[in-house]
């Protein structure tokens, strides 16, 4: 096995260090600062777009870790009462409160949200029980 790759991009006052193996390409670093994360410059990276807070930030949403500030540990939320439970040829039902990020909207759940898999709720991405309906042929 190899190592794995780390880079480094720093302005003097953070350093941003991106791990391109655990990346799971997910955008948001490319849609929240487009200046700072742009894929056509080289390196990809630009450090003096933005300031140091917009980019630890935005940064702090990376879902996948990939993308960290070195010498920073964020603070988690507690999500112990959270549950996911997958439904067989059902939904995805979330239980203990979710905050869903869709284009330029966001959505706090409280209590229990449950999310569509077979693409025909008429209330799309959140399930209204179209799975258990007969489909038309």
């Amino acid at each position: 096995m190899g190592e794995q790759v780390i880079k480094e991009y720093t302005n003097d006052e953070v350093t941003v260090v991106w791990k391109p193996e655990q990346c799971i390409h997910s955008g948001i670093c490319l849609r929240g600062l487009p200046k700072v994360f742009n894929l056509k410059q080289r390196p990809w990276v630009s450090m003096t777009s933005a300031t140091s807070q917009e980019i630890v930030s935005l940064v702090r949403e990376c879902p996948s870790k990939a993308l960290s500030i070195k010498g920073v540990r964020f603070k988690e939320d507690d999500k112990s009462n959270q549950e996911v439970t997958l439904i067989p040829g059902g939904p995805l039902i979330v239980k203990g409160g979710a905050t869903v990020h869709e284009r330029k909207e966001t959505k706090l759940f409280h209590e229990t949200v449950s999310f569509c898999r077979c693409n025909r709720s008429k209330n799309f991405p959140y399930c209204d029980g179209t799975h258990a309906q007969p489909k038309d042929n």
